[in-house]
C-alpha cells in the first residue's frame, strides 16, 4: 500500500486553534458593544428626564408669568389639586390660582419624573440655590429626582431656573 507524503508547510487554511483564539476575540467585542448599549440606554433615560424638567421649569415659569399678582408672595402648595381653579371660567383670586399651579406643578413632576421627585420655588437670594443669583423679586424653580443608575452617574439629579415675575 502506498502512503502518501504530505507537505504540512505546504498546507493551507486555518487550524483549529487559530479559530478559537479568534472566536475568543468576536466574543469579548461582542460583549463590550453590549455594555456600552446599555450604558447608552442608561444615559438616553436620563437625558429623557432632564428634558422633562426642562420642560416642567419652564412650564411653571410661564405660570408664574401670567400670575404676577399671585406670586408676589410664594403660596404653599394645595394638598388637593381638586379645585375649581383649573379652567378659565374659574373666579379665583390671583393667590389661590397660584397655590392651585403649585400643586398642579407638583402632581406633574411626580407623574413625569421618576418616583421621588421633588419640586421646589425659593426666593433667588438664597444660599442654597447656588445657580439662581438673581435680584430680589426673583425666585427660583427647582427639580430633582433619582437618577437611574448611581454606578455611572451621581445619584440625584438638579434641575434649577431662575424666573422673574
Amino acid at each position: 500500500m502506498f502512503i502518501p507524503k504530505i507537505n504540512f508547510r505546504l498546507t493551507t487554511g486555518f487550524t483549529l486553534i487559530e479559530v478559537l483564539v479568534s472566536m475568543v476575540i468576536l466574543a469579548l467585542g461582542l460583549l463590550g458593544i453590549a455594555s456600552l448599549q446599555a450604558i447608552a440606554l442608561k444615559n438616553n433615560q436620563d437625558a429623557y428626564l432632564y428634558a422633562q424638567a426642562n420642560a416642567l421649569a419652564y412650564e411653571m415659569g410661564d405660570r408664574i408669568k401670567a400670575n404676577k399678582l399671585g406670586w408676589a408672595k410664594i403660596p404653599t402648595p394645595l394638598t388637593s389639586c381638586a379645585t375649581g381653579c383649573n379652567s378659565a371660567t374659574a373666579s379665583c383670586a390671583p393667590a389661590q390660582m397660584a397655590a392651585y399651579d403649585y400643586c398642579y406643578w407638583k402632581q406633574k413632576a411626580t407623574t413625569l419624573l421618576l418616583t421621588g421627585a421633588t419640586v421646589n420655588i425659593k426666593p433667588s437670594p438664597d444660599v442654597n440655590t447656588a445657580p439662581c443669583t438673581g435680584g430680589a423679586p426673583s425666585l427660583c424653580l427647582i427639580i430633582t429626582w433619582p437618577r437611574i443608575d448611581s454606578k455611572y452617574l451621581t445619584g440625584i439629579a438638579n434641575y434649577q431656573l431662575e424666573v422673574t415675575p
